[in-house]
C-alpha cells in the first residue's frame, strides 16, 4: 500500500499530463481499431458491387480519417508521454538528492554498488514501468472497454465474447506468468546482489584476497552465483517466450471465437453480412495492446522492488522537496544569534542510537567561541557519532544540539556550512587537481592563499614534487598520495574555508609523532580565532587545549584541561599513562608536551 501511495504522490504534478498520454494512446488504439473496422466494411460493401460509388464515400473517408488521426494522436501521445516522464525522471531525481542532502546516514551500511543500482538501474526502472507498464495498461484497458461498448451495440454476445478474450488472454495470462515466475525472480534478485556484492569485494580486497591465497575461492563463488544467475534467466526467459506466445494465441482465439460469433449471428439473420468482417477486423485491432503487453508484465517485479526503494529514499511529502528554505527572518536571526552568542556550541542531554546500541547517552557539551575542545576515548566511545550529530548527518533520538545558541534544526544547510567545516577521518580526493580539489573549501582563493593553506598543512614539499605543482591531477581518492598527505589535504581545505568552526575527526592519525606535533601547532596558531573541536583516541598535543572531555560508552564521564585530568587519576589519567609508556622514545623529546 506504501507504494501505490508513494506512486500517487509521485504522479500527482504531473496527473493531468498522464491523463493526457492516457487517452491520446486509448485514441490511438480506438483509431486503428476503427480503421480496421472500417475497412472491413468496405472491403465487404464494396465486394456486393454497389450500383454507384457514392454507396461507398463515407466508408472511404472513415478510412482515411481514421488512418491519419491514428498517426496525429500516436504522435501527440508520444510527444507529450516522453515529455511526461522525462518531467517524472527530474522530480524523481530532485526527490532523491533533495533527500540525500538532508538525510546522508541513508546511505550509511550501503554498499557502493547498491548505491549505483539505486541512483541509476532503480530511477530507470521507475521512469519505464510508467511508460512501458502503467500508461500502455490504462489506454488499454480504457480502449478494450469502448470498443467493448460498440461491440455491445452491434450484439451483446459479441461484447462478451470479446471481454472474456481480453480477460484470459490479457490479463490470467500474464498474471498466471507472475505467479510461476515469482520465485525465479526473487531468487535471481538475491543471486545478483550476491554476485555483486562479491564483485565489489574483489575490486576493493584484492590485494587483501591475494595475500591471504582466497582469490581462486573468491573466483570460483563468482563463477558458481555466475552460472546460477544465468540458469534462473533461462527459466524467466523462457516464461517470457511462453507469455509472448500465449498472449498471440489468445488474441488469435478471441478473434476467432468473435467471428464464429459474427457468422452464427449472420445466419440467424442478426448481423448484416458486411459487419462480419468489421467486426472481426475491429477486434483484431483491439487485441493489439495485450499481444505487446507481455515485456511489459516481465518487469512487474523489479519495477515493483525499485519502487520500494524509492519509498524511503525519495519522499514525496512537501517537507522532502527541495531543499531547505531559508526566510529573510531566519536568516536575520542566525545573523544576530551568531553575532551575539557567546557559545559555539552545545548539546543537552543528547541520546543517538545507532542500530540497536545506544551510541550516545545524555551528553552535555558546551564549546565557548573561540576555544580549542578536544573529545577523547577509545574506540567505540561515540566520538565520531557525536561529530555527526553535530553536523547533521546522523539523527539523534533525544535532546538538544546547538549552534550559537540556535537549534540545529534551524539552520539551512548551506548556512551551517558557512560556518561550520569538517575535517573528515577518511578524506576523500577527488580525481583532478590539487588546485580544484583545494578550491572545493573556497572557489574563489587566490594561488597565495591556496600555498599558505599547504604550507600551514606542511605540504609544500608535495607541491614541489608534483611534476605540474597545483596543476597536478592526483587521480581517484589521491591514490598517488600517502595517509597523512591526503590528511594534511583535508587540513588544509579547513584552513582555507575561513568557517568559525572547526571539527576534526582523528585528523592526525596517519601522521608520526613528530610532524604530528609540529603540524598541530602550526594548525592552531593558523586558527587562533576560531572554534576547534578535535576529536581524537591520541593524547598528542592536549596542551594546547582549552577544555577536554572524555566519552566512554557514550558519556560524558570526565572533563577539564589536560593537567586536571592528569592529575584526576580516572580514565584520562590511565589512556596518557599507557601512551607515554608506549611512546618512552618520543615523551623523551617533549612529544607529549611538559611534564605534569
Amino acid at each position: 500500500m506504501r507504494r501505490v501511495r508513494w506512486m500517487w504522490g509521485f504522479v500527482r504534478p504531473v496527473v493531468g499530463r498522464v491523463a493526457g498520454s492516457t487517452g491520446l494512446s486509448s485514441a490511438t488504439f480506438v483509431a486503428a481499431a476503427a480503421m480496421m473496422a472500417t475497412a472491413g466494411y468496405l472491403i465487404s460493401a464494396a465486394a456486393l458491387k454497389p450500383s454507384t460509388i457514392l454507396m461507398l464515400w463515407v466508408p472511404i473517408v472513415g478510412v482515411r480519417f481514421f488512418g491519419t488521426s491514428r498517426a496525429a494522436f500516436r504522435y501527440l501521445e508520444r510527444l507529450i508521454s516522453h515529455d511526461t516522464v522525462l518531467r517524472l525522471t527530474a522530480r524523481l531525481r530532485a526527490l532523491v538528492f533533495s533527500h540525500l542532502e538532508r538525510h546522508p546516514d541513508s546511505l550509511i551500511g550501503r554498499r557502493t554498488v547498491s548505491t549505483l543500482d539505486l541512483i541509476l538501474t532503480d530511477m530507470e526502472r521507475v521512469q519505464n514501468g510508467l511508460l512501458r507498464l502503467l500508461l500502455p495498461l490504462g489506454s488499454g484497458l480504457a480502449s478494450s472497454a469502448l470498443v467493448g461498448a460498440w461491440l455491445a451495440r452491434v450484439d451483446l454476445s459479441l461484447a462478451v465474447t470479446f471481454a472474456l478474450g481480453v480477460l484470459v488472454a490479457g490479463i490470467a495470462a500474464p498474471l498466471l506468468a507472475l505467479w510461476i515466475s515469482h520465485r525465479w525472480h526473487n531468487s535471481r534478485f538475491a543471486i545478483r546482489q550476491r554476485r555483486e556484492a562479491g564483485m565489489d569485494d574483489l575490486v576493493r580486497g584484492i590485494e587483501e584476497l591475494l595475500a591471504h591465497g582466497e582469490m581462486d575461492e573468491m573466483l570460483a563463488r563468482l563463477d558458481s552465483w555466475d552460472e546460477e544467475e544465468e540458469r534462473l534467466t533461462a527459466h524467466l526467459d523462457a516464461v517470457r517466450a511462453i507469455l509472448d506466445g500465449a498472449l498471440y494465441m489468445g488474441a488469435t482465439a478471441t478473434v476467432a471465437a468473435v467471428l464464429a460469433e459474427a457468422i452464427e449471428l449472420h445466419l440467424t439473420s442478426n448481423l448484416p453480412g458486411t459487419m462480419i468482417a468489421a467486426v472481426t477486423l475491429m477486434v483484431m485491432a483491439a487485441m493489439e495492446p495485450w499481444t505487446t503487453a507481455g515485456p511489459a508484465f516481465a518487469d512487474v517485479f523489479e519495477v515493483s522492488r525499485s519502487v520500494a526503494q524509492m519509498v524511503d529514499l525519495a519522499p514525496v511529502s512537501s517537507e522532502e522537496v527541495g531543499p531547505r528554505a531559508e526566510s529573510e527572518g531566519t536568516s536575520a536571526t542566525l545573523s544576530l544569534a551568531l553575532a551575539s552568542t557567546h557559545t559555539a556550541f552545545s548539546t543537552h542531554g543528547l541520546c543517538s542510537r545507532r542500530g540497536d546500541v545506544w551510541a550516545l547517552r545524555d551528553v552535555d557539551i558546551e564549546v565557548p567561541r573561540g576555544h580549542r575542545v578536544a573529545i577523547v576515548g577509545g574506540s567505540g566511545a561515540g566520538k565520531s557519532t557525536l561529530l555527526q550529530v553535530a553536523l547533521g548527518v546522523v539523527a539523534y533520538d533525544k535532546g538538544e544540539v546547538r549552534w550559537f545558541g540556535h537549534p540545529l534544526v534551524g539552520w539551512a544547510e548551506a548556512e551551517l556550512r558557512r560556518v561550520v567545516t569538517a575535517v573528515p577521518q577518511d578524506t576523500y580526493i577527488f580525481h583532478t587537481t590539487l588546485r580544484q580539489n583545494l578550491l572545493l573549501a573556497r572557489p574563489d582563493a587566490t594561488d597565495e592563499e591556496l600555498m599558505m593553506a599547504l604550507s600551514i598543512a606542511q605540504l609544500e614539499d608535495l607541491v614541489t614534487r608534483l611534476p605540474k605543482g597545483l596543476d597536478t591531477v592526483l587521480h581517484d581518492r589521491g591514490y598517488s598520495l600517502s595517509g597523512g598527505e591526503r590528511q594534511r589535504l583535508s587540513l588544509a581545505r579547513a584552513v582555507l574555508s575561513g568557517a568559525e568552526v572547526v571539527l576534526c575527526d582523528e585528523p592526525t592519525s596517519s601522521l608520526d609523532v613528530e610532524t604530528e606535533r609540529s603540524f598541530m601547532e602550526a594548525f592552531f596558531t593558523a586558527l587562533r580565532d576560531k572554534t576547534v573541536v578535535w576529536v581524537t583516541h591520541r593524547l598528542t598535543g592536549m596542551e594546547f587545549m582549552d577544555q577536554i572531555f572524555v566519552l566512554h560508552e557514550g558519556r560524558v564521564v570526565e572533563r577539564g584541561t589536560h593537567r586536571e585530568l592528569v592529575h584526576r587519576g580516572g580514565i584520562y589519567s590511565a589512556l596518557w599513562r599507557i601512551q607515554r609508556e608506549m611512546g618512552s622514545s618520543a615523551l623523551k623529546n617533549g612529544v607529549f608536551g611538559e611534564p605534569v
